[in-house]
């Protein structure tokens, strides 16, 4: 087994694969105009502490990342109390995944990471909270644990898409720009817009299709 990292580093968070879900309840984003809309559920598994704003802001996040590429992004914490349609995946959530308490100390190291076996991503992912603290804490520069919480499920949820991204067209590589290039700075991933290319839209409609 393979594990594909994100990696975070002083100014910037490589995200060098793929990840999946996040939510709080339950979210389905607006349906990409003028074409179908596939269903993906995914499912949050937390081992510690979060944050449900953080949690919220994260799923809002990733849903208007991966609208445009007509996926319906629906999320909840918990395993799912009966079967769901669609395609699913599963994050373990590790560490604490919220602002609230001492700040955090940014530190070198992965983001999250994702599972491949013989050259297939698996629709199963982790993400490091503590790590994501650490980038969130180097792009603010003044805010209350409210503010902070958003920018950590901002982050979260970008994160969420770059991976959601390799898992659904099961391809390792990267765009040159957006959401799905290689590195990310603590500044991309708080604030501002990131979308997905053109060509990567395609790509993820194209993985799509094949399921």
């Amino acid at each position: 087994m393979t594990l594909n990292y994100v990696r975070s580093a002083w100014l910037f968070c490589a995200v060098t694969t793929f990840a999946p879900i996040l939510g709080a309840a339950q979210f389905l984003a607006a349906q990409p105009s003028a074409q179908i809309s596939t269903p993906l559920t995914a499912v949050v598994l937390p081992d510690g502490r979060y944050s449900q704003v953080a949690l919220r802001e994260m799923g809002r996040e990733a849903a208007h990342i991966l609208k445009r590429s007509g996926i319906s992004l629906r999320w909840r914490v918990g395993e799912p109390a009966q079967a769901v349609s669609g395609f699913l995946v599963v994050v373990k959530l590790l560490g604490r995944c919220d602002m609230d308490g001492a700040p955090a100390f940014p530190a070198p190291g992965p983001l999250g990471w994702a599972h491949e076996v013989n050259g297939t991503i698996l629709p199963f992912s982790d993400l490091a909270c503590d790590n994501l603290r650490g980038a969130v804490q180097l792009a603010m520069l003044a805010g209350n644990r409210l503010r902070g919480n958003i920018l950590l499920g901002r982050a979260m949820g970008r994160v969420l898409a770059h991976e959601l991204y390799h898992i659904v067209t099961d391809k390792p590589a990267h765009g040159k720009a957006g959401v799905a290039q290689a590195a990310l700075t603590p500044r991309e991933l708080t604030s501002g817009l990131l979308e997905l290319e053109p060509s990567e839209i395609a790509a993820v409609q194209s993985g799509l299709g094949r399921r």
